[in-house]
């Protein structure tokens, strides 16, 4: 990979977890002033970026997931307005998280196909999201809450495991220390009055930890 890509995935990794902080933020109402302002204009800046990127190397096939997704993210922001249905926040979250991942997986300078481990944490990390976004969106005390949790805590020990015994430097410790803040700041946000501070740092860890496990990931490939 080249400099200029990987500075361009860098940017717009960076752009899409400030994306998906302010959204939550946004979301939740914790009041800091200029915050739609930020989403937009780092929104903006991401889609200059993505550009960009595919410039460079439109034949990446992760290169051409994150211009769909950008896509997909951009159309569904701009017929939703300032008041989504969940539908629409749904895919905003899912598809901003995904982006996020993507972005980190560019960085990696990876395009192999993950082995079947790999590939089945993946699908507990989707399902887990999945079930965190039905707790935002539809409905905060919903059956998925119970499995949201359990699977929190088993999720937290695997990858804790990975990091700390499959990673090398600091991608795996950083890692790990995600995969212990997550389950705290979700615990916290649930059972504590005046939580939207937890909530919001549960929704920054899980887009940090989404994106440090895509680089990790790829680079052990």
């Amino acid at each position: 990979m080249h400099r200029r890509e990987a500075t361009a995935a860098a940017l717009g990794l960076g752009l899409v977890l400030a994306v998906v902080i302010a959204a939550a933020g946004i979301r939740l109402g914790i009041g800091i002033p200029g915050l739609r302002l930020v989403h937009r204009v780092t929104a903006s800046l991401e889609v200059l970026v993505v550009l960009w990127l595919a410039w460079m190397a439109w034949r990446r096939p992760a290169v051409q997931l994150a211009l769909a997704l950008t896509a997909l993210l951009s159309a569904v922001g701009i017929l939703a307005g300032q008041n989504p249905p969940p539908a629409a926040v749904a895919v905003n979250l899912l598809g901003g998280l995904s982006l996020a991942a993507t972005f980190a997986w560019i960085l990696a300078r990876r395009e192999r196909v993950a082995d079947r481990g790999r590939g089945i944490l993946v699908l507990l990390l989707a399902i887990h999201v999945a079930l965190g976004a039905w707790l935002a969106i539809v409905d905060r005390w919903a059956w998925a809450l119970p499995a949201h949790g359990q699977l929190a805590v088993v999720l937290s020990g695997i990858l804790g495991w990975v990091a700390l015994a499959r990673l090398e430097g600091k991608s795996g410790k950083f890692l790990f220390g995600l995969a212990l803040a997550v389950p705290i700041a979700g615990f916290t946000a649930l059972h504590y009055e005046h939580s939207a501070a937890a909530a919001l740092v549960h929704a920054a860890a899980v887009a940090l930890l989404l994106a440090t496990a895509a680089y990790a990931f790829a680079r052990a490939a």
